[in-house]
């Protein structure tokens, strides 16, 4: 049985495991071509895809104890993005991802949602390694990635898409991922 978390809380964040009546918030980011516009899928086109994305995400968390997660703003509890790890069956690695509406953008918030759960993933989950892969025009998450100690090990397409992969090795994340917002 893989452990299962429930909650992830931060300073500024609560991130849970989605949850059916999530998919009208969720779609505010799913469905914005600027959020996902370094994506290899691209805006969810309708609700409805929002909603299957969560069904798939449920169905995840069912089967691995951890998925994609919604993230609260603490204070308002308002949902803000998502965040979580993904086993990329196909690739044979577990797969670190972080998305957050416009608004939270620059804060921080996406460091200290992928420190949660690079801890989660080490700590409770033990992996060996935690990758990302990152669209080379995404400067925003390389900066992420290199500050957890995330190392780039090559240029692909993953998905589709031109990317860039990262990983981290558990041996290498050691207060790496106790990086506190900027």
């Amino acid at each position: 049985m893989p452990a299962v978390l429930k909650v992830l809380e931060t300073p500024r964040l609560i991130l849970r495991p989605f949850e059916s009546n999530d998919a009208e918030a969720a779609f505010g980011w799913f469905g914005s071509p600027l959020v996902m516009r370094f994506t290899s899928t691209g805006p969810d086109k309708s609700l409805e895809e929002t909603q299957a994305r969560l069904a798939r995400y449920r169905e995840h968390q069912q089967a691995h104890g951890f998925s994609k997660w919604m993230i609260l703003d603490r204070e308002s509890e308002t949902p803000i993005g998502d965040a979580g790890l993904i086993d990329l069956k196909d690739y044979r690695w577990i797969d670190l991802g972080y998305r957050f509406a416009p608004s939270h953008w620059g804060k921080g918030l996406a460091t200290e949602a992928a420190s949660a759960w690079v801890r989660a993933g080490f700590g409770e989950f033990h992996f060996g390694q935690i990758n990302a892969f990152v669209h080379p025009q995404n400067i925003a998450s390389i900066r992420l990635l290199q500050k957890l100690n995330f190392q780039t090990v090559r240029r692909d397409t993953i998905m589709g898409m031109d990317a860039i992969l990262f990983a981290l090795h558990a041996k290498d994340a050691r207060g790496a991922a106790k990086n506190s917002p900027d």
